[in-house]
């Protein structure tokens, strides 16, 4: 039997919505749709279902934060702002390599120092039969700073004199306009000023000419005063090379310009020390550091320094950069000279070549590096011998050298030159005309940095005996005259026939290196113009000879002012009627006078100009008494035509000039015109020399016995 269905009431029903109504109400959402909020419920679950879907909300609560934090530094550092800040750093960090790159190309491919050009003198020439005194032969010894030994002369630049006549010597190799000379030995003797046959030293082959090297007068500097001899890697001897790597860079064959293994090194062994012992620069951040940036410790310049070594070594080769080094390194100095470079330091301490040094001696300029000031030889011996060692006993080290030559060089003597060479300008009047004549032909910043080889016409031993007469003399007069003192001088002297100057004296003490009085000290030439006078009248043979009558009375002439000039004698007197070699071997005023305006004032000017005077000359009868003004050099360059017979010689010092590399740039070759009559010429030479003889100046030919000519002159002050 069937159970009939059962409908449910109203109440019952109610009661089951409520209870569902409860049970979904934690599930009831709500969602905006439009604007309208519209009630949502989930189906119902299982309690499995809910437990796990709270476990994985708990899941995703922990690991959210981890995801949050990575999105946000990635979305920092490889947003597009940033990877714009990336490009612009990179950009900037390859425009300052490329300009450091630049930098370096540009020096090291270019003239990398500012060299000083140096101006010798002329080369003494010996042969037999040369008039040379044992005196002069032994003060160009010591002017090129020759070493006189008591045995037989084994190396060059050194000398030997046997019994007082018997010289024997070894030159140092020199590049001459004409080609290298190499270094030779001679020997030769000396009677009565005379030199005997010539031989080589070391065997019996005659010898026609011995050439010495020129004495170096001085040298034309940067505003540097750095000094340096460039020597080319190949002939830098092999020890000095490897003990200056083993003391200033191991590994620089190894490294590419920076060497992180140095620089632990380096700050292991300082922290050790509680100081810095050490440094850990490579020979490469050395050069970067002399060649390219100042010495300031601040950490731009060391971050310089290192880009910088690392793309020097990218650009040149190894043995390019050592070269540079040997020759660039600081090594001392001489007065306000620096000395930089191996080759110049050899000279400035030992007086010879860097391949002529023993390996103490190349010990101690390796030793030098570390600091040249410091480590002096000069100045601190003591402390340059101990840091010599330290070197020789680090190549000891290295094997460089056995024991038994350590201990032998250990013990060596410094041997430091008691004068270094180069150790000052010499001459300094003829410098400045050096200079003077120079410029007409280089620009100045060229003379002061391009290593020029200047040859010039002066002889050191003309130029050493003028400055002596010159004391002597001064001293004597002012000795003499108790009224006259502080007189001053001017002296120059050149060969007749060349017009080459050899010696200048500018001021009473020679070498004072301010006021040239020779080129600068414009004066009135008094009677000097005679000459030129007497000249313009012989040139007429037909109305004035040398025993034409001259009128030598009183003379008034009226100027144009109005005024009248009276000329008058130096002793006040008149002769009348008076020969025209009397008038001018005894310098007669008025008879001059009265010769000028009759041969005519602008004949006479036209004379001078031929003679060699440049500056215009104003025409007024007191020009006939030398009434206007010039140098001591442009008196010397008048007279000139006189000595070379009528040929207008202009005075000139430089020979040759070479380049850096020993390469001719220009010679100066004689430059002769003929503007006088030659026989006008020989008959005032004849009476120039009556003046030395019984004239104004017979003092003068009865002090010194040769066949002179000569011409006295006065000015009122």
């Amino acid at each position: 039997m069937t159970k009939p269905k059962t409908t449910p009431s109203k109440n019952s029903t109610r009661k089951n919505t409520i209870k569902k109504s409860k049970s979904v109400k934690k599930k009831v959402t709500k969602k905006k749709v439009t604007g309208k909020t519209v009630k949502s419920t989930s189906k119902n679950n299982t309690k499995k279902e809910k437990s796990s879907a709270k476990s994985k909300r708990i899941s995703v609560r922990k690991k959210r934060p981890k995801i949050i934090k990575r999105s946000l530094l990635f979305n920092v550092l490889f947003n597009r702002y940033s990877l714009m800040g990336y490009g612009i750093v990179l950009l900037i960090f390859a425009f300052y390599l490329f300009y450091l790159n630049i930098v370096i190309i540009q020096k090291m491919s270019g003239r990398i120092w500012s060299l000083p050009s140096h101006v010798y003198a002329r080369p003494l020439e010996l042969y037999q039969g040369k008039q040379l005194s044992i005196a002069q032969l032994k003060l160009e010894l010591k002017l090129l700073e020759f070493e006189r030994v008591i045995n037989r002369p084994t190396k060059p630049g050194q000398y030997r004199i046997l019994n007082n006549k018997h010289f024997e010597i070894i030159n140092r190799a020199f590049t001459y306009w004409d080609g290298k000379q190499a270094s030779m030995g001679v020997r030769f003797s000396v009677y009565k000023n005379q030199l005997g046959a010539l031989s080589e030293l070391y065997s019996d082959n005659t010898l026609s000419l011995f050439r010495m090297e020129p004495v170096n007068i001085a040298g034309i500097y940067p505003a540097t005063k750095e000094e340096r001899q460039l020597i080319k890697l190949k002939d830098v001897p092999d020890e000095l090379v490897m003990a200056l790597l083993a003391v200033e860079d191991r590994r620089f064959y190894q490294h590419w310009g920076v060497d992180p293994q140095s620089i632990l090194r380096a700050l292991f062994a300082n922290v050790r020390a509680g100081e810095t012992v050490q440094g850990g620069s490579t020979l490469t951040q050395q050069l970067v550091k002399n060649l390219f940036l100042s010495s300031e410790r601040t950490l731009l310049r060391k971050i310089n320094e290192a880009f910088m070594a690392l793309l020097l070594e990218f650009n040149y080769d190894k043995s390019v950069i050592l070269e540079t080094y040997i020759n660039e390194i600081y090594l001392g100095q001489n007065g306000a000279k620096q000395i930089h470079g191996f080759e110049l330091a050899s000279q400035y301490y030992f007086a010879d070549k860097l391949q002529n040094l023993s390996t103490d001696k190349l010990a101690l300029l390796v030793g030098l590096v570390k600091g040249a000031s410091w480590y002096s030889p000069r100045r601190h011996a003591k402390r340059a011998k101990n840091r010599r060692n330290q070197v020789l006993r680090l190549m000891r080290t290295q094997e460089m050298i056995s024991q038994v030559q350590l201990k032998q060089l250990l013990q060596a003597d410094l041997a430091i030159a008691k004068k270094p060479r180069y150790s000052g300008d010499r001459f300094p009047a003829l410098v400045n005309l050096v200079k003077r004549q120079l410029k007409q032909d280089y620009d100045e910043d060229d003379l002061k940095s391009s290593g020029l080889k200047i040859f010039t016409s002066i002889d050191p031993l003309i130029q050493t005996q003028a400055e002596s007469s010159v004391k002597r003399v001064i001293a004597k007069l002012e000795k003499s005259k108790k009224s006259v003192s502080k007189l001053q001088v001017s002296l120059i002297v050149a060969s007749s026939q060349q017009g080459e100057v050899q010696a200048m004296v500018s001021d009473r003490n020679p070498s004072y290196p301010g006021f040239n009085r020779s080129l600068d000290a414009v004066r009135q030439i008094g009677s000097l113009i005679k000459p030129a006078i007497y000249l313009t009248a012989l040139q007429q043979p037909k109305k004035y000879t040398l025993t034409s009558v001259l009128d030598d009375s009183p003379l008034h002439l009226k100027t144009k002012k109005d005024e009248v000039w009276s000329p008058q004698n130096y002793d006040k007197k008149f002769k009348g009627n008076i020969l025209l070699l009397d008038a001018l071997k005894t310098s007669r005023n008025v008879p001059t006078v009265r010769l000028g305006l009759d041969v005519g004032l602008a004949d006479i000017t036209d004379t001078l100009h031929n003679l060699g005077v440049k500056r215009k000359i104003p025409a007024y009868p007191s020009m006939t008494l030398g009434a206007f003004n010039l140098s001591p050099f442009e008196v010397a360059n008048m007279y000139q035509t006189f000595a070379a017979n009528g040929f207008n010689v202009p005075l000139k010092v430089i020979r040759e000039v070479l380049n850096i590399d020993g390469l001719p740039l220009k010679r100066y070759p004689l430059k002769s015109d003929k503007t006088m009559d030659e026989k006008a010429v020989y008959l005032v030479n004849y009476a120039l020399n009556q003046v030395t003889k019984t004239g104004t100046a017979k003092y003068l030919g009865r002090t010194i016995k040769q066949n002179l000519a000569g011409k006295t002159g006065t000015t009122d002050n």
